[in-house]
């Protein structure tokens, strides 16, 4: 007897339909896998018939064939062991075949019978409803993330006797995990809440760093990457932390995409709503480029795909392989990242404001009046040289941090004036962006505007114009750094809710290109 149940596999950041196909024929026990199963779904065979005879089930006694079709695509993970055991519950006839139809099911089970979460729970889900699912199976612990799709029924259990229990009658109403999550399942979003007016960097940040903290509210604005250089102890991580905290709430799209990212990669907790906060992460100079980019057989996102509408904060920069930081150029530049393999080529968004840190030398101590640079000028270039010019090229903001003076530490310990400073509060970040999307119909900030649209949607006064052109050839910039330029003089006319950008923006902007003479004179 054959007997058909509908799943999905896991590609990149999308689910790809799959059919599980179980055939029952005389001859010697046994149960064989094909279509291209991985080690995980091997084992499935081990797991399946445990898990049936310790829940009171028959285990078949005569030759089963599992296909998974279709069979070019390569599948893994134990997501296929409750379809698999499902559908051979129908071909022993244990169950009515009528109560499988239009069902797709996902989930991992134990040796006991019980069903286990797996990752990817949120990308199955919306392929079920693109399938028009009568229903999607899952187990309890990810019954909450599969209702985040709207207008989908989800079917939970704890263990594979009492999900049977519930497909026997039919399916008759929704399960309690979903009726729980209707609100949100309906909506499909569950947006953050909206930052008070009032909330700006940390009262932690030293007062002298105004510099800093004003390039941190630009960068949060416009989303430009930053570049913080500066002694050791000098506050660049202590600032970098503070940047999700002043960044708009998530929207419901980027909600969606961000739950749905995390729960591919595993990394997501248990969830009843989407998530609602930025990302930041902070990976470690060590980190592989497959921890860093991602990777893998079957490819799952890193640390900058696990950055996504977030920050991402590399801390000690000089300290990366060049040849890893160079990876980043284009997956910053276009907010996606391609991965390809001999059978498939998949993408993984990536569009993160890049904060990066560093020491100006090897000691750490160049340009420190208090301290001696043991250095030399040798040393400093061949450390400014683990940085690419094309890499440096991309970042907008480049910021000079100066050593705290110790008549200021007392101040890192009291409130600062940053709260009583209007342009670095969350409110007015959050308004800037609302300016800046509604001035271009696609709605992008404008570290994403094109020269094209720069042009048209930038309101550039002819003063600010003449001011560019002198600078772009003064410092003989790049085309890409003269343009970033005029993006950050836009966003700190945004700030100061400007129409136009003037002569001032732009003066403003050059002081925030400290290094792109380097490697080379050192300012």
């Amino acid at each position: 007897m054959l007997a058909r149940c509908l799943s999905a596999s896991i590609q990149g950041m999308e689910a790809l339909p799959v059919t599980v196909e179980v055939d029952l024929a005389p001859g010697l026990p046994g149960l064989q896998l094909v279509g291209l199963p991985d080690t995980a779904i091997q084992e499935s065979r081990e797991r399946v018939r445990a898990a049936l005879r310790n829940s009171g089930f028959r285990g078949p006694l005569v030759r089963v064939v599992v296909n998974l079709a279709p069979a070019d695509l390569r599948k893994e993970g134990p997501a296929f062991d409750l379809p698999i055991a499902l559908a051979l519950l129908v071909a022993s006839g244990q169950l009515d075949p009528k109560r499988l139809e239009g069902l797709c099911c996902a989930g991992e089970l134990g040796l006991d019978g019980s069903l286990r979460p797996c990752r990817g729970i949120l990308a199955i889900a919306c392929q079920a409803k693109i399938q028009k699912a009568r229903a999607f199976v899952v187990p309890s612990a990810n019954a909450a993330e599969a209702s985040l799709v709207a207008g989908l029924t989800v079917v939970s259990a704890n263990d594979l006797r009492q999900l049977v229990e519930r497909l026997r009658p039919g399916i008759k109403r929704k399960s309690a995990t979903q009726q729980k999550n209707k609100k949100t399942a309906q909506t499909g979003t569950t947006s953050s809440p909206k930052p008070s007016p009032s909330e700006a960097l940390d009262s932690a940040s030293p007062r002298v760093q105004h510099l800093a903290q004003k390039a941190l509210a630009i960068s949060a604005a416009g989303g430009h990457h930053l570049l913080m250089v500066g002694p050791p102890g000098c506050g660049k991580t202590m600032l970098a932390r503070q940047l999700p905290k002043i960044l708009p709430p998530l929207s419901d799209a980027e909600a969606l995409e961000l739950t749905r990212l995390q729960s591919i990669a595993g990394t997501l907790d248990s969830v009843t709503n989407l998530v609602q906060q930025r990302p930041f992460r902070s990976p470690h100079h060590s980190t592989s480029a497959a921890g860093l980019l991602g990777g893998g057989r079957n490819p799952r996102p890193g640390e900058l795909s696990l950055a996504h509408g977030g920050v991402l904060f590399l801390d000690e920069l000089t300290e990366f392989p060049r040849s890893l930081l160079d990876q980043l150029r284009q997956p910053l530049e276009e907010g996606v990242l391609w991965l390809s393999r001999a059978r498939l080529r998949c993408a993984f968004p990536c569009r993160v404001t890049l904060v990066a840190a560093t020491n100006p030398c090897p000691c750490g101590w160049h340009g420190d009046p208090s301290n001696r640079c043991r250095c030399s000028e040798l040393q400093r270039q061949r450390y400014w040289s683990r940085l690419s010019g094309p890499f440096l090229d991309r970042i907008d903001l480049q910021c000079r941090l100066e050593p705290i003076p110790t008549s200021q530490l007392r101040h890192c310990l009291t409130e600062t004036d940053s709260r009583t400073n209007n342009s670095l509060s969350a409110d007015v970040i959050h308004q800037a962006r609302i300016k800046m999307c509604k001035r271009n119909p696609e709605g992008l900030l404008n570290s994403q505007l094109s020269a094209m649209q720069l042009g048209r949607f930038g309101s550039i006064e002819e003063a600010a114009f003449k001011c560019w052109e002198q600078v772009v050839s003064k410092r003989q910039l790049s085309m890409r750094s003269s343009l970033r330029l005029l993006r950050v003089a836009r966003t700190i006319a945004d700030l100061e809710a400007t129409s136009s950008v003037g002569k001032q923006h732009v003066a403003e902007a050059l002081c925030f290109r400290c290094y792109d003479l380097v490697p080379g004179a050192m300012p």
